[in-house]
């Protein structure tokens, strides 16, 4: 029973853990649920439970069912037992090379002697002033390829037509102000219309849209029922924000919208459509960066909202007669296992985006070497000041640090010191870069001789929450 559950645990074990003790009746579930709920918690710390005997009662054979997955990944999150390492016994390599290795990286002579089979004095005596420059590359190609084991890239992989899906019900369509007659509006009313679906058009002046407006918008009309899916198409606005230039009229009223729709306690599915914001593909033409951040909102409300969410969707710069029926697909599958969230339509079909890894950089290529004026934002920092020494050691003429103290900032002083023992000419100035008149006025002071070529944000404040 819970109540004594407090002095059960006061009791420890000679190996100096506690022991498990789990109260199976709470008050705050029903008999069987508190029962089984207690048995499955000592399962887990290692009791073994006969789940056949419990549960094969009353004639029923238990049955073996899949861990839920993420609601917006619908994949594995459980842990899956690490691989066993290669038999060969190291990086797969064979036994001997694994112990020739170690011995150089020990710069151990009597191993490596010993692995070479070398019996000729005079070849160890040669063979000892390299061993401290064998293990030096030894150790510098170990970082490199663990660093290379990090590298990915963006893959499409195409996906098999569909075939008849078609969305049902009713799909509220957001289409900013003036974009009524786009292509991609008309594709999206088709794909619903043209499948047997109803489309209901909200015009949406993106300039002046903030959640409150969105939120109306939304709303279902005297006589009307809520939709069944929301088509936001607001990125189509490219326009900058009014107050706010470098923001997209289209972006903020994506935004608005999620939250809009969050807001109402809706449950989606939310599509976003862009035009060209991705390339997917050498010979795609470059992207619309303005769209483009239409997909980087669409993945993070995807982590915020899961239920809300339904996907991203580009459309290519010329649709097609088949890329109504294309996205009608993709709009059928709503929030099942078999949905896509990142797809891009093209003539040839449709791709999902992937994750893949990357190949190796190439070894032969010219090592880059910094030039002109360097600004590392936040280089009195923990990692601006590492990354100001590792460029100072690789020939950086100038390195220009900003903080918000500036010189005053602990171990500033020092830093500059360090800096140009190296071989550097070092700059440390206060500017807060959120700030866009300082950040110019500070632009402005770079001298001629050494021109800005490169930019490393490495500003930032930890805000770590529960």
């Amino acid at each position: 029973h819970h109540t004594l559950r407090h002095n059960a645990t006061a009791d420890v074990r000679d190996d100096g853990l506690e022991p498990p003790v789990i109260a199976a009746l709470t008050g705050k579930r029903p008999d069987t649920a508190a029962l089984t709920h207690a048995l499955a918690r000592l399962h887990t710390a290692g009791v073994d439970v006969d789940w056949a005997a419990l549960l094969g009662s009353g004639g029923r054979a238990p049955r073996t069912v899949a861990l839920p997955t993420y609601a917006f990944q619908h994949q594995r999150f459980w842990p899956a037992p690490a691989s066993a390492p290669p038999a060969s016994g190291g990086e797969g390599h064979d036994p001997a090379e694994a112990r020739l290795w170690q011995a150089v990286e020990a710069l151990d002579v009597e191993a490596l002697t010993h692995t070479l089979q070398l019996d000729d004095g005079e070849a160890v005596d040669t063979l000892r002033p390299a061993l401290p420059i064998l293990a030096s590359w030894r150790r510098r190609h170990r970082e490199q390829a663990a660093l290379d084991s990090w590298r990915y890239r963006i893959d499409w992989r195409a996906l098999p037509e569909a075939g008849a899906a078609a969305p049902t019900g009713t799909w509220l369509l957001l289409v900013p102000a003036g974009h009524d007659g786009a292509p991609a509006v008309r594709t999206a009313v088709r794909a619903l219309r043209e499948h047997g679906a109803e489309a209901r058009i909200r015009t949406v002046e993106a300039a002046g849209a903030d959640r409150g407006l969105l939120a109306r918008l939304c709303a279902p009309e005297a006589g009307e029922a809520a939709p069944d899916g929301v088509i936001s198409l607001l990125a189509l606005d490219e326009s900058p924000l009014p107050g706010l230039p470098a923001v997209a009229a289209g972006l903020a009223a994506t935004a608005a919208a999620v939250q809009a729709l969050a807001d109402a306690g809706g449950d989606g599915p939310l599509w976003c459509l862009t035009q060209h914001a991705v390339a997917v593909s050498p010979g795609d033409p470059a992207p619309s960066p303005v769209q483009a951040q239409t997909w980087g909102l669409g993945r993070v409300a995807a982590l915020e909202h899961p239920r809300l969410w339904g996907g991203l969707v580009d459309l290519p710069a010329s649709p097609d007669h088949r890329t109504p029926a294309r996205l009608a697909a993709l709009l059928a599958t709503g929030r099942t296992q078999e949905r896509e969230d990142q797809v891009a339509i093209r003539a040839s079909g449709t791709l999902a985006r992937r994750l893949r890894a990357a190949p190796p950089p190439r070894t032969d290529r010219e090592p880059w070497r910094p030039e002109g004026t360097t600004l590392i934002t936040g280089g009195t920092g923990e990692l601006g000041s590492r990354v100001a020494r590792y460029l100072a050691g690789h020939g950086a003429p100038h390195l220009l640090l900003t903080s918000r103290s500036g010189p005053e900032a602990p171990g500033a002083a020092a830093l500059a010191r360090e800096l140009t023992e190296l071989g550097t000419t070092v700059t440390i100035t206060a500017c807060d870069v959120s700030d866009r008149t300082a950040l110019q006025h500070l632009l402005e002071t770079i001298p001629a001789q050494h021109p800005l070529t490169t930019v490393i944000h490495a500003a930032g404040t930890a805000d770590t929450t529960p």
